[in-house]
């Protein structure tokens, strides 16, 4: 399954010792026809990028640059990883958006992989990635939307609010598209609402893409509402958080990534405390009762008393 990519290392391998091999040597170890050994030196050399340079007196090849060694792929192991994820993700259905253009993409690094030997079938087998949940955008909304970021020009669609019973019409100034959590969303300038804005992909039909441009407004006065607090929701203003886990869940918290600016403080029971910056109170509330009674609101009092208050709800549900 990988012999080409063995017949490189090979390769590879010989010139490194200095023993100038050519295609009949190649073609001998690995009982392979001398047209199949000149593929794999031409691919060396055009594929890989290898700095091949033969040699006419000692019959063989020799690499240019000495210090010159073969890498698996020559691609980074984070560059392989991102490209094999990416491959999960389409086939799960989480990139469905752009599915074909990351199909496209994705083909191209599969077929340097298989010049380089590497089976996709093999692949298959080595490497995976799921996704818990994410949510369906039509793709059509998801590639107007792109281009009416990119061009800078108004948008008008319908939007239904979960929390209404009636979709509502917006003409917005579209500024980011952000993924998070398996979902999509646009932030944008809203002219009903004369403010900033952030809409669920999945909400929005009706999508009318306008030829009408927006005066750009500088990133700095909206960089706001998609970085500095932890979670979706995302404003000027935030204030510190700070959760106390039990000393058995405190391994695995000490692991995560919650978000920038994040402090971690173990204590000497073994316990922890991770203090996060939040703009808003709804996702944070979700994230403490996955733990359930391995986590402790600290502060602030405000939400330490809202936590405490839909536990008493959860719990009149299972009297």
């Amino acid at each position: 399954m990988l012999s080409r990519i063995e017949r490189f290392f090979w390769f590879d391998h010989q010139i490194r010792q200095g023993n100038y091999p050519n295609a009949p040597k190649l073609a001998r170890q690995f009982e392979i026809s001398e047209r199949t050994a000149k593929r794999d030196i031409d691919a060396l050399t055009n594929q890989i990028g290898a700095p091949l340079e033969y040699n006419a007196t000692r019959r063989g090849y020799r690499y240019s640059d000495a210090s010159y060694s073969l890498t698996w792929t020559r691609f980074s192991h984070q560059e392989i990883m991102a490209m094999l994820i990416l491959r999960r993700m389409l086939d799960s259905g989480g990139a469905s958006p752009l599915s074909g253009e990351l199909n496209a993409l994705c083909e191209k690094m599969l077929t340097n992989l298989e010049q380089c030997g590497i089976d996709r079938e093999h692949l298959d087998h080595c490497f995976s990635a799921n996704w818990s949940h994410y949510i369906p955008v039509d793709e059509t909304i998801f590639q107007q939307l792109g281009e009416a970021v990119l061009t800078r020009r108004k948008v008008y669609f319908s939007y239904q609010s979960p929390t209404r019973p009636q979709a509502s019409s917006r003409m917005v100034h579209p500024y980011h598209l952000q993924h998070y959590s398996g979902s999509w969303y646009l932030i944008s300038w809203c002219e009903e609402q004369q403010d900033w804005r952030t809409f669920q992909l999945s909400r929005i039909s009706q999508m009318h893409l306008t030829d009408t441009p927006f005066d750009y407004r500088d990133p700095e006065t909206w960089q706001h509402k998609i970085q500095g607090a932890c979670g979706i929701f995302q404003d000027q203003h935030h204030q510190p958080v700070t959760l106390r886990f039990s000393a058995r869940r405190a391994p695995f918290v000490r692991e995560q990534h919650w978000c920038d600016g994040q402090q971690q403080v173990l204590r000497d029971d073994g316990r922890l405390e991770l203090t996060i910056p939040v703009a808003d109170y709804r996702e944070i509330v979700m994230k403490i009762l996955e733990h359930g009674a391995e986590v402790e609101v600290v502060s602030p009092e405000d939400l330490r008393q809202q936590v405490a208050e839909e536990i008493a709800r959860m719990s009149a549900v299972y009297r």
